[in-house]
């Protein structure tokens, strides 16, 4: 009996599993003065769950090379929520930064941390297989470099990820 309530309830839902891509746009702090950074070199794989129509749960293990003091092992869980009839959706939910490029040297380096990050976007479901995404993450604990004043003397500065912008290309089976 409980099999068949547990089929019953199965039928209709949607499971995938796939990879993407997310180059990243990187919008940084130190001393007041903002700067940039770019990487191409982010790739996940995707668990995506489909229990109704509108709604897709996604899980995402990945890694992301950033630069000298940022790149690292991510996971991130995100809800797709659909705007009917049309085929794009939006897109919020969490990424978890495991931040191990710390290379230290006398003019600075990074910290190891985790860093938690929130994020909200939106995408486009091109067809069963292939969806465009643009998503803005920020943290609340943003800190993830140091540098000293004059090459290992002086103050330390702290390095800031005030946001990143993440265009992600992911291609996905039904697999159930």
């Amino acid at each position: 009996m409980t099999l068949l309530i547990l089929n019953s309830a199965i039928i209709g839902q949607v499971m995938k599993l796939g990879f993407r891509v997310e180059p990243a746009l990187f919008f940084m702090n130190k001393t007041n003065k903002s700067s940039n950074g770019f990487s191409p070199y982010s790739i996940y794989l995707t668990n995506i769950y489909e229990p109704v129509e509108w709604l897709n749960i996604e899980l995402r293990p990945g890694y992301l090379i950033g630069f000298e003091y940022y790149g690292g092992f991510e996971i991130g869980a995100f809800a797709r929520i659909k705007i009917l009839p049309t085929n794009i959706y939006v897109i919020t939910g969490f990424n978890n930064h495991s931040n191990t490029f710390s290379s230290a040297h006398n003019g600075g380096g990074g910290y190891t941390k985790k860093i938690f990050y929130k994020g909200l976007g939106i995408g486009y479901q091109k067809d069963s297989k292939l969806s465009f995404d643009l998503i803005y993450y920020w943290a609340v604990d943003k800190i993830f470099a140091y540098t000293f004043e004059q090459n290992g003397i002086g103050d330390k500065i702290n390095t800031e990820m005030k946001g990143i912008l993440k265009l992600g290309f992911s291609l996905a089976w039904d697999i159930y």
